[in-house]
């Protein structure tokens, strides 16, 4: 079997996730590496075999490549995916698929159109307990779905804030539900299915210039007439674990990270077990581990060779990024968001 060849855009705290969990994956190669400061190039070293350039439209032009995986700071992801999808080269994109709206709606619109491999990462639909869940709610073997709860109480210092100035700007996607909390309504999305309206509001306790918030609270609408409940945050020191509980009419499941640790449906077993090497970021970005982001890469490398669709494709990342987006909208007016005022596929 021919490996298949990966650049990699932006060598920072999650690209040296992502070299690592494509070191890990059998069947994929990392053979290029754009963009990077001098100090994220340090710290990521000089894997044998893999060549370096200055930035992405370089690489994409040059390199002998199959995929491009972007992972670059949020706001920063359209050109370079935009720019392999031109190319005629698979993409995996780093949550968010974009920070702005029409962006995402183009790159899904260009995925479909290229026919190409095209992952946005949202490596925890694939952990063992949330698939088995997922699968039993949709064979309807849990009963009817009541609400669902999402919290990510997490902590970030401030040196985590000065580190990467971007992360302080709204515009980029600094804040709490796009840079921490987008996996956990991510999942809800999955879980329950697609949003009718939303209410939020978000702010920022530390009071950091730049606009991102790092507290955000919204109320969910499920289409299926469910209720939602996302609270997302940098502020709570010293963080713990995300948690998600799920309602319906025949029992609960509360989730504390990967561990269940409540279940209350009869006759029902117990989920499958996570991968005990999956961790939280609650304290830090740089302890989650590779699990996930391998698994997600298995499924990539799969549907390469299978000439299938990614598990998780752009068309879930746009979907995230348009509840964000109706999410802060609501934050910003004061009033409630339906999800048909705001631009989708």
């Amino acid at each position: 079997m021919t490996a298949i060849k990966v650049g990699l855009v932006g060598p920072g705290t999650i690209g040296r996730v992502h070299r690592d969990a494509i070191a890990a994956t059998d069947g994929v190669e990392l053979t290029a590496v754009a963009g990077g400061t001098a100090e994220e190039l340090a710290a990521f070293g000089t894997p044998a075999n893999v060549q370096f350039f200055a930035d992405a439209s370089t690489m994409i032009d040059n390199a002998d490549l199959d995929v491009v995986v972007i992972a670059t700071p949020s706001g920063s992801h359209y050109a370079p995916a935009r720019a392999a999808l031109d190319k005629g080269l698979h993409v995996v994109v780093e949550k968010p698929l974009a920070v702005d709206l029409e962006e995402a709606i183009d790159l899904y619109h260009r995925s479909l159109a290229a026919d190409l491999v095209c992952s946005t990462m949202s490596q925890r639909r694939l952990e063992a307990q949330h698939q088995d869940i997922h699968r039993r709610l949709h064979a309807g073997e849990l009963g009817r779905p009541i609400a669902i709860e999402g919290q990510v109480y997490w902590h970030r210092a401030d040196a985590y804030y000065d580190e990467k100035p971007w992360r302080k700007l709204d515009a980029q996607g600094g804040g709490s539900l796009f840079n921490q909390g987008i996996h956990t309504l991510d999942l809800m999305l999955w879980l329950f299915g697609p949003v009718a309206s939303v209410t939020a509001e978000a702010t920022n306790m530390a009071g950091r210039a730049g606009g991102s918030e790092d507290f955000c609270q919204a109320l969910l609408l499920f289409e299926n007439g469910a209720r939602g409940t996302l609270i997302t945050s940098t502020a709570t020191p010293p963080g713990r674990p995300a948690a998600l509980m799920l309602f319906t009419d025949q029992g609960h499941v509360a989730l504390n990270h990967t561990d269940v640790v409540d279940w209350s449906f009869p006759d029902q077993p117990l989920p499958a077990t996570a991968d005990s090497s999956i961790k939280s970021g609650a304290g830090s970005q740089v302890s989650i581990g590779i699990r996930g982001h391998v698994d997600q890469w298995e499924d990539v490398r799969d549907a390469i060779f299978d000439k299938r669709p990614a598990r998780i494709t752009f068309r879930d990342g746009l979907e995230a990024v348009r509840v964000i987006t109706a999410i802060y909208r609501s934050a910003e007016t004061g009033r409630r968001v339906a999800m048909n005022e705001i631009g989708g596929a």
